[in-house]
């Protein structure tokens, strides 16, 4: 039975849902102007290869960081690791351009190892702090802002491409001005991570205050990712994260195969367009109290099944169809709808496979450390399908098989969601996820005071055993 608790008032710059806002506008800038260049199919470039193995690259690199970055950010704060975490996606769009127009790829191999280790802080912590930063009630709305406007700036970059190629009824790559808008968006994210409120600054609705607790040492901060990951609901989520991220590569892929460079932004734009709606349709439906939170898992689980399923099943259906016929689609072509429903359909399931995912592990926690750390295992297991992904399409494996992959990867994922969502989600997240954390340092004046013999009091920060 949820616990009733008394509202307090809030100030809205200091409010979950505004800092909530800020790191979605982070998303906004910069994986979603990552996702809508790559929407457009080889980065908008005209050849995939080199794009495919730069993307590998970023994923790999970002699967190794996370586990890394996870540790650094909870003793440099969410808010600066986020920060820090804006600051070099440029370079891989560049890099971009480059090889696209004087074929270099020094630039973009280059750029691809910086977004990687960027985007481990990025993801990390942004999703510390839309998991460990909001009530209860309101993680799913956290959740839904991120991947909404990360969706609704891969459409607008998609319609920005869009009013720059519309005669480009073509293969081919994209414009110049098209590179140029998309790396000045990418570089104002730092802004909105500035602005930041800290954790100490947050105000909830419940009153309750955010704890950022410190490990004593760094090597005690992998103790409590050890800790974590061992967790039985973790290892059964493990399949769904893989599948999470597998299915960019395809889909990306799918676009430039069968398009031209105008239906590709068309096309590009329906798909994060949408994504955009059904992330905050399914964030709201996950928040609404109408339904206890055991019984919203179940909804959102049955929901997803439906959906993706569908989709799956269509893609390969399609996919088999545009094997034997190899077309080129442009949106004046007979046939046209088909693909482009479908790669519509995606976009429509992609954000709601994120915001279910995080929203289910955050019914797992409400610690802000442990947050960090499932953020982390959940971005490097994640981007470390995308890598094997992006290899596959490196490799030219047939479409037809890399299409099947996601569908067999989906249906693998289901039996540990199932679990998870029917026996292990409760209605109000009462403790901590992991135990026998250590040593911890609590960086919060509003820690209570203990009668603990260990515990040593300084002017801001209090050492205090965790239970074992």
């Amino acid at each position: 039975m949820a616990q009733t608790l008394e509202k307090h008032h809030v100030v809205w710059y200091r409010s979950t849902l505004f800092a909530a806002l800020l790191v979605a506008m982070t998303a906004f800038c910069e994986p979603g102007i990552f996702s809508a260049l790559n929407g457009m199919g080889a980065g908008g470039g005209a050849s995939p290869d080199i794009t495919n193995a730069a993307n590998a690259i970023v994923f790999g690199v970002l699967a190794v960081a996370s586990l890394f970055t996870s540790g650094v950010v909870n003793r440099i704060t969410p808010k600066w690791g986020l920060v820090i975490g804006t600051l070099d996606y440029t370079p891989y769009a560049a890099g971009l351009y480059c090889n696209d127009r004087f074929g270099t790829n020094w630039l973009l191999l280059f750029g691809s190892v910086i977004l990687g280790l960027a985007a481990a802080f990025l993801w990390v912590s942004s999703g510390a702090i839309l998991l460990g930063y909001s009530e209860e009630s309101r993680k799913g709305r956290a959740m839904a802002f991120k991947f909404g406007l990360q969706s609704l700036a891969g459409s607008i970059g998609g319609i920005i491409s869009l009013a720059l190629n519309i005669k480009k009824a073509w293969r081919g790559s994209i414009s110049t001005p098209t590179y140029v808008v998309l790396m000045v968006i990418m570089s104002v994210g730092w802004l909105f991570a500035l602005a930041l409120p800290t954790a100490r600054q947050i105000q909830r609705v419940d009153g309750r205050p955010v704890h950022l607790v410190k490990q004593a040492t760094f090597f005690k901060e992998f103790r409590v990712l050890k800790s974590i990951f061992t967790r039985p609901a973790i290892l059964a989520l493990i399949p769904f994260w893989i599948y999470g991220q597998w299915n960019l590569s395809y889909q990306w892929q799918f676009n430039f195969a069968y398009f031209t460079v105008r239906a590709r932004a068309l096309n590009s734009t329906l798909f994060y367009l949408v994504g955009l709606v059904s992330a905050l349709v399914l964030g709201q439906l996950l928040d609404h109290t109408r339904w206890s939170r055991p019984a919203r898992a179940k909804i959102g689980f049955l929901v997803l099944v439906v959906l993706v399923g569908t989709g799956w099943i269509l893609g390969q259906a399609v996919q088999v169809h545009y094997s034997n016929t190899k077309p080129t689609l442009d949106w004046s072509s007979d046939g046209y709808g088909l693909g482009a429903f479908l790669f519509t359909l995606w976009g429509f399931c992609d954000p709601m496979v994120s915001v279910f995912n995080y929203w289910l592990c955050g019914c797992l926690s409400n610690d802000l450390n442990e947050t960090t750390m499932i953020t982390a295992l959940i971005n490097s297991i994640s981007c470390l399908g995308s890598t094997f992904a992006f290899v596959v399409s490196a490799v030219h494996v047939d479409y037809n098989w890399a299409c099947g992959i996601n569908l067999l990867l989906f249906g693998i994922s289901l039996p540990g969601v199932a679990w998870v969502v029917f026996t292990q989600i409760m209605e109000t997240t009462q403790s901590t996820f992991a135990k026998g954390a250590g040593l911890a340092v609590h960086e919060s004046e509003n820690v209570a005071p203990s009668a603990s013999a260990n515990e040593e009091k300084g002017s801001r920060f209090i050492v205090k055993e965790i239970p074992q």
